[in-house]
């Protein structure tokens, strides 16, 4: 329990004497790239160790929240490097580079003498969180890596970009609906829509819905925010027609829901978008992998996420090996990836208790 509550005392209040950070570097297939690492300055090493991954956002490992959170853990008792992935910062939905990025960050961390010999975690947040367990069975990693811990993760791409573009999720028959975050449907039309042979001269299509997702990502606000319906506006000001009604799927006004056709319209692009990006980049669909995973796994998923709903949690917890499992859980104290946090009230009491609990199994899964 002590490392946990050091967690949650540097989470919530953050202590400039308790944690040393470094900025630094690593080797990833001959290229030279940033990272920081983060110590506790009080607790004698060597240390257990976490490599923790930013996910597809504009400041990368700069992100407050991540910064916060890596703290945090470092605070707990962990050396804890946080590998830059530039491909990540552009919004690219690139998932070989993560898988390289896993090795080198793990192996550059347990060279450095500073980690206990073989315990090296690795904690994967969103789309990070996914390509972590799917990494988890590198060879190269045998004998180095001694967990996985996975926030807000996807079992199932096809359901999961279904989601992000329609706002249902389904477990065990029952369909549920929440508004989704148009941040992933922006990153996705921008990255495969130009695969979709209708679509191949389509450049200027998906690089103004490219620029919405970098634009929210850059001004740190949410996706669905009327703040972000003057760009809408003129992004869609230099589209032709054509690619005006593709735009007006995937980015209408905050205060106008597509209508039943648009949404029939919308269903059919999605299906075959879904069919080119795996076709593209197999490393997407996590199925294959995720019944192999051959370390300690933890789990945990926001409820109210808007991004990745829970039921995704349920698939990837469902479909692992039943003895890595160490713990699961879904909170609702905070919503995707560590990012918005729920403020503790009296009704709260209860779940709170949960949520440590919960914590206690990421701390200490290692």
């Amino acid at each position: 329990m002590p490392s946990t509550f050091r967690f949650l005392r540097e989470f919530l209040r953050p202590s400039p004497e308790a944690v040393v950070a470094e900025e630094t570097t690593y080797e990833r297939n001959g290229e030279t790239l940033e990272a920081t690492l983060f110590r506790p300055s009080k607790v004698p090493g060597p240390l257990p160790g976490w490599v923790t991954l930013h996910g597809l956002t504009y400041y990368g490992r700069k992100h407050p929240s991540l910064e916060r959170f890596a703290r945090a853990l470092a605070a707990s008792g962990a050396a804890v490097l946080v590998p830059d992935l530039p491909e990540w910062r552009r919004l690219s939905v690139s998932p070989k580079p993560t898988v390289d990025t896993i090795r080198s960050a793990v192996l550059e961390l347990d060279g450095r003498g500073i980690t206990q010999a073989g315990r090296i975690g690795v904690m994967g947040f969103s789309f990070g969180a996914t390509q972590a367990l799917i990494a988890a069975s590198d060879p190269a990693l045998e004998g180095h890596l001694a967990g996985i811990a996975a926030w807000g993760g996807y079992g199932d791409f096809r359901r999961v970009t279904r989601f992000m573009f329609l706002g249902e999720h389904e477990l065990n028959g029952r369909t549920y609906r929440l508004a989704p975050d148009p941040y992933g449907s922006w990153i996705l039309t921008g990255n495969y829509v130009t695969l979709l042979p209708e679509h191949a001269s389509d450049d200027r299509l998906a690089e103004a819905v490219h620029r919405l997702a970098l634009d929210a990502g850059r001004q740190q606000i949410m996706s669905w925010d009327p703040a972000m319906d003057a760009l809408k506006v003129e992004e869609r000001a230099a589209l032709n027609d054509r690619q005006r009604e593709v735009f007006d799927l995937i980015a209408p006004p905050t205060d106008r829901p597509l209508t039943a056709d648009q949404r029939e319209r919308l269903r059919s692009l999605v299906e075959r978008l879904i069919d080119t990006a795996i076709a593209h980049e197999p490393l997407l669909d996590p199925s294959p992998y995720l019944p192999r995973v051959p370390v300690p796994i933890f789990l945990a998923h926001g409820e109210g996420d808007r991004l990745i709903p829970w039921t995704e949690m349920e698939r990837i917890r469902r479909v692992l090996p039943p003895e890595r499992l160490r713990r699961s859980g879904i909170t609702t104290l905070f919503s995707h990836s560590f990012g918005e946090r729920r403020f503790p009230t009296p009704a709260l009491v209860l779940e709170g208790i949960r949520f440590v609990r919960l914590l206690r199994g990421m701390v200490t899964l290692i």
